[in-house]
């Protein structure tokens, strides 16, 4: 099911005409911190992971602690209070991994437990009848995987084991359960899953077989079907499969082989194929990937010698140096060993364990304060 904000969005033009009426010759008054410029540049933190989305940040440091930047819609940072921060401040400690959407974020710790804030309107929290109060509380043990969905929340155990809470758009749950179910406690819903990624509108599955299933939304062949008709319930895709990401209308895979393959949306070239012709079963576009990400119209992939590549759609900086919009991957930063993108930003981790960031800073998605769209990487500091 998609929000007002995703329909509004669709197309680039509509988000310049709303939202970024006051960024003309924001560009100019950037600080000019370039991955290639500086090399050695002053880190107060190092970092092991960042999620992202179009409004809002989570990042983790290599101490365990979690620091969030952005909207907070729903006081999804769980600050405790409501309101924009718009630079990074700490939420939580002790934790090893993090997941968030727009109004929903999952932090898994040290112990296995799962913790959650943010917006309930679906039961998507999984704390049952208890109200959120703009802080992470507790609703899960003996976790390994996390994973914050649009209207929904994903948990896999050691044993494999998928459990979901939410909303039960497009049968997701199963056929045990109606489509206008709202499950407010994660429930058990698959066996032998390796990891899951939930995208705008749609899901993908994989399996520890190798094997990708897929579910939802298919209106520009995101699924990797065949055809554009929208999937209930989860359907077998294909085999040999190591690495999934869902996004907003396309999809990206890396196979067993470490080959990286693509279907769906392709207007601005996100694909990667050399031109900007949809995809409706997924197609490969280069080898040696072993990392993958996107926003709304552009993707990015990190290759086995940690460089960064990108192509699709390049305005407010998405790629994180200036330049067109791309319909074939192009190198753009070296030494990266992680990679994040929301609708039209992206962050990075460098093998050295530094955070950079590129793109629109509208919602202090960046956590960098002061600042207008950066069109280049820069680095962030917890400091700024």
């Amino acid at each position: 099911m998609l929000s007002n904000l995703s329909r509004i969005h669709k197309y680039p033009h509509t988000y310049n005409v709303l939202f970024f009426i006051t960024i003309i010759a924001a560009l100019s008054s950037c600080k000019k911190t370039n991955v290639e410029d500086d090399p050695l540049p002053v880190a107060d933190s190092h970092f092991q992971k960042v999620s992202t989305t179009l409004t809002n940040t989570l990042s983790l440091d290599d101490k365990g602690n979690v620091w969030a930047t952005g909207q907070n819609s729903s006081m999804v940072l769980g600050t405790g209070a409501s309101g924009v921060q718009k630079s990074f401040v700490q939420v939580s400690d002790q934790a090893k991994d993090i997941s968030i959407k727009d109004s929903r974020a999952l932090i898994l710790k040290n112990d296995n437990s799962v913790w959650t804030s943010g917006s309930n309107g679906f039961g998507e929290l999984g704390t049952g009848n208890v109200e959120p109060n703009g802080r992470f509380i507790k609703v899960f043990d003996n976790a390994v995987q996390i994973e914050a969905g649009t209207e929904n929340g994903f948990i896999i155990k050691a044993d494999h084991s998928l459990w979901a809470v939410g909303f039960n758009h497009r049968n997701l749950f199963g056929t045990g359960f109606s489509k206008a179910d709202v499950i407010s406690a994660y429930t058990k819903i698959a066996d032998n899953v390796l990891s899951i990624s939930a995208g705008m509108g749609h899901i993908l599955l994989l399996k520890t077989d190798n094997s990708l299933w897929a579910l939802g939304r298919n209106i520009e062949g995101e699924l990797g079907t065949g055809n554009t008709t929208d999937q209930d319930g989860f359907i077998k895709i294909m085999d040999g499969v190591k690495a999934v990401k869902a996004l907003e209308y396309h999809s990206l895979i890396i196979k067993t082989d470490n080959s990286l393959w693509a279907a769906g949306s392709n207007d601005y070239g996100e694909l990667g194929l050399g031109d900007k012709l949809q995809r409706t079963t997924f197609t490969k576009v280069m080898d040696n990937v072993t990392g993958l990400a996107g926003g709304r119209f552009f993707s990015l992939v990190i290759k086995t010698d940690n460089s960064l590549w990108a192509s699709g759609y390049n305005s407010y900086g998405t790629f994180g140096v200036e330049g067109p919009d791309k319909t074939s991957f192009t190198r753009v930063a070296d030494n990266v060993a992680q990679v994040t993108a929301g609708d039209y930003h992206s962050l990075i981790i460098k093998t050295d364990g530094t955070m950079w960031g590129s793109g629109s800073t509208r919602y202090g998605e960046l956590g960098i304060a002061g600042k207008d769209d950066i069109a280049i990487f820069t680095i962030i500091n917890l400091s700024r």
